[in-house]
Parts: structure tokens; C-alpha cells; sequence
């Protein structure tokens, strides 16, 4: 009798601790926003952006990346996308600035960028998805998504 009641006690004592575990999310994703667009000087066929990008880490730990995809969407419009291959740590409760390259080929982007930077808007509507990759705790590969405003300029060369 005591080893059934000290054997369902322990079962009962594993079925908690699992699902205490299933509810624990060791990370909360980062926020990304867009804080500047400027266009670098035409090489060739292509065009490229410049991206400024804000990440923000709510975490009280470091999140350390080790690689970042995106693309991008103006207006409503598909751009491209890039990658930056770099490790990027971003500290505890804290936020890192960083410029992504975003190219776009002329030839098949030409009249999305004519649209975009004839609207005459001062901001543009845009929507970044970035996926990172997260080497603290194995957790792999995390995607952000983002809608907001920013505005365009032209880098100087």
C-alpha cells in the first residue's frame, strides 16, 4: 500500500515537474525595427540599400546571433533580401544598431523602385521578416516580423 501511494506520488510529482517545463519559454524574442533606408551608389545592374536596423533585446540575459536572412517589402512592394553573416550579440535588457546590405537587381526591380521613390512620400510603408539564428541555449533559428514607417535618404559613397 505505502510503495502504491509513494509510486503515484512520484508519477504525480513528474507529470507537474513535465508540464512546468512545457510552459517555461527560456527566451523571449527580440524587437526589430527599420530606423533609416539609404541607397548606396548603382554598381553595375545593381542597386543597393542600406538598412538600418535596431534590435532590442528584453531579455536579462545576452542573446548571442550568429547569422540574420531577411527580406523586405516597400510600400507594399517585394524588394529583396539579404544576409549578414556576422555574430551579433546583443546585451542584457539593451538594444545593438546595425546597417544590413539589402540588393535589389535592377533589371527585375527597376519599377518597384521607380514606384517607391516616386510616391513622394517622406515615410514608406515596410515589412521586414529576419530570421536569426540563436546560439545561446540551441534554440536554432527564430523569425521576427515587422510592419512600420521609416523614411528614405541617399548614403554618400
Amino acid at each position: 500500500m505505502i510503495n502504491t501511494l509513494y509510486r503515484s506520488g512520484m508519477v504525480f510529482l513528474a507529470v507537474l515537474a513535465l508540464a512546468a517545463c512545457a510552459g517555461f519559454n527560456p527566451i523571449e524574442k527580440p524587437k526589430v525595427s527599420i530606423t533609416s533606408i539609404k541607397m548606396a551608389p548603382v554598381i553595375g545592374f545593381q542597386q543597393k540599400l542600406l538598412v538600418g536596423l535596431q534590435l532590442d533585446n528584453p531579455n536579462g540575459f545576452t542573446i548571442n546571433l550568429a547569422r540574420l536572412r531577411y527580406t523586405l517589402e516597400l510600400q507594399g512592394q517585394s524588394l529583396a533580401g539579404g544576409s549578414l553573416n556576422e555574430a551579433i550579440s546583443l546585451p542584457a535588457n539593451g538594444q545593438t544598431q546595425l546597417v544590413v546590405p539589402v540588393e535589389v537587381n535592377l533589371l527585375s526591380g527597376i519599377g518597384v523602385l521607380s514606384k517607391i521613390l516616386g510616391s513622394m512620400q517622406s515615410d514608406l510603408d515596410y515589412k521586414l521578416s529576419l530570421t536569426a539564428a540563436v546560439t545561446n541555449f540551441g534554440l536554432g533559428d527564430i523569425t521576427i516580423n515587422k510592419v512600420g514607417k521609416v523614411g528614405i535618404g541617399t548614403a554618400t559613397p
